[in-house]
């Protein structure tokens, strides 16, 4: 063939279109690319849906979501359960319950309570004390004994207490947070001081609750008791089988009324009238007279307590005065008032200084004696010889000026105590109920102590083995303790609910519901 006849043949083929090869051809090869295009896209949308499961499982897009906001600042689902979740789990663990609405707002609350004291910390200018910092590294180091304790580690630990997004960089924030709140309101609490005049001016306003109060009662069952059937089934009482015992109770009331009228002996017929033992001796013989302050004075009925309180606290009552206070459908309350006063002898807290002299341990353990650790325990000569250098020191203070800045002194010279030594062995604030050494508070608020006063008090506690050298700095009334304190907490109250008010917090309760 020619060149002239091959070009034309091309040229014509060209015109003519591919032949019926090249279509089928070219048709397998588009299937092909489109089956490994539509192959790709496929294979990318898996993936993208495998990464989006695994992201939302992670929990990336619920912990951060906005729960609250204070001052500016967001709180997401991961900070809220600070609050939420070891509120929930305490109520888990105890077996009680409490509806989730109610667990959310208590988380709110808690949240408001302290980020708005933290903003109003900040722009006040209050920064956290190094001991508030320690105290955030303390916490976290005892979280991790405790994972260690249980075999856990420190991550799944915390996001069992705090939430399943709760993270250790989170939780030392949200522990500052509260640390720097904390001691901002009681920087504040300190600056709060009360004369005696303010003192007075309480308890004139107070006195039903300040008053200490001496009556005698007894109560007179007038219910009527319900009986059991055949079949073993519990029958109540009738209406008139209870109208008849309470009728019964209202007679034997007006009878011992009569008779306390007549001069008779409380104790006596109030045991009579309730069928008391009558083979107990006069010592072992039931007292009706009670003693207490007007605040408590509700305690002492079981029932109708508002009818005896308003009866007991009339400004009008006298020694003597009598009654019979009806409780429906229960029985009768028979009174006697015997008078009211103010306590001006008992003690609500005190300031007391001590320095702690602990007894050697000189001991091996003795394998033989399972429930003593004999390396623990002194002997007696280390105990002897520890109170001799206690009297020691307390003869060194009597020899001085005997204040209590030269008490302080020999405490941070002598003291093994290392919570107070620095502090001249000084604890405030103790009360009655404070959790100390039961010997301590019984010195500091035995009968007849007075400021200044010192002694010796041994400690029996393991650890602490030996002997305190006490000091009575100062104490307070109990009537001044409980009126400072009641004016305290409510200028406490109104300072928080006002903080609280400048930077209040706003949720969203849909997020908020994520919790749980």
């Amino acid at each position: 063939m020619s060149a002239s006849r091959e070009k034309k043949q091309r040229i014509s083929a060209a015109a003519n279109g591919p032949t019926e090869k090249e279509r089928r051809q070219a048709e397998a090869a588009r299937k092909e690319r489109s089956k490994t295009i539509l192959y790709t896209v496929v294979g990318v949308i898996l993936a993208v849906l495998v990464i989006a499961l695994l992201v939302w499982h992670s929990g990336i897009f619920t912990k951060g979501k906005v729960v609250a906001t204070v001052n500016g600042k967001d709180y997401t689902v991961a900070e809220m359960g600070y609050y939420y979740y070891p509120t929930a789990n305490m109520y888990s663990q105890y077996g009680l319950t409490m509806d989730e609405e109610t667990l959310r707002q208590s988380a709110v609350d808690s949240l408001q309570q302290y980020a708005s004291l933290a903003a109003a910390a900040e722009a006040d200018g209050f920064t956290l004390s190094e001991e508030g910092a320690q105290s955030v590294e303390d916490t976290i180091q005892e979280l991790k004994s405790y994972a260690a304790q249980y075999g856990t580690s420190f991550k799944s630990y915390i996001r069992n207490v705090y939430g399943p997004y709760m993270t250790e960089s989170l939780l030392r924030e949200c522990l500052t947070r509260d640390t720097l709140a904390q001691e901002y309101y009681t920087a504040h609490a300190d600056t709060l001081t009360y004369t005696d005049d303010d003192l007075t001016a309480y308890y004139n306003e107070h006195t039903d609750d300040l008053d200490t109060f001496t009556y005698s009662s007894v109560f007179i069952d007038g219910s009527a008791p319900s009986t059991t059937d055949a079949d073993g089934n519990t029958v109540e009482a009738t209406d008139a089988e209870k109208a008849t015992a309470m009728a019964t109770a209202k007679a034997t009331a007006d009878k011992l009324l009569q008779n306390l009228e007549d001069g008779g002996d409380f104790d006596t017929l109030a045991a009579a009238a309730t069928q008391a033992d009558s083979e107990d001796s006069e010592d072992e013989a039931t007292s009706y007279e009670t003693t207490v302050v007007g605040a408590s004075l509700a305690n002492g009925f079981s029932s109708g307590s508002e009818d005896c309180v308003s009866w007991l606290t009339n400004e009008g009552r006298q020694e003597g005065d009598l009654t019979v206070i009806e409780v429906a459908d229960s029985g009768y309350w028979v009174l006697r008032f015997t008078s009211r006063a103010l306590d001006t002898e008992s003690y609500g807290s005190a300031d007391v200084r001590h320095i702690l002299v602990k007894a050697e341990l000189t001991q091996e353990d003795d394998p033989s004696t399972e429930d003593v650790d004999e390396s623990k325990v002194p002997t007696q000569e280390a105990l002897d010889a520890a109170k001799a250098k206690a009297q020691e020191i307390l003869d060194e203070y009597n020899a001085g000026d005997k204040t209590a800045d030269s008490f302080g002194a020999l405490a941070q010279q002598y003291s093994e105590d290392p919570g107070s030594a620095e502090n001249g062995g000084l604890y405030e604030g103790i009360t009655p109920s404070t959790s100390f050494l039961p010997a301590f508070i019984d010195w500091t608020f035995a009968d007849g102590r007075q400021p200044g006063d010192t002694g010796l008090v041994e400690n029996d506690q393991e650890g602490q083995y030996g002997w305190h050298v006490m000091y009575l700095q100062d104490h307070t009334l109990t009537w001044k303790y409980t009126a400072e304190s009641s004016l305290k907490s409510d200028a406490l109250s109104t300072w928080t609910t006002e903080i609280e008010e400048t930077y209040p917090v706003t949720t969203n309760d849909t997020n908020l519901a994520l919790l749980g």
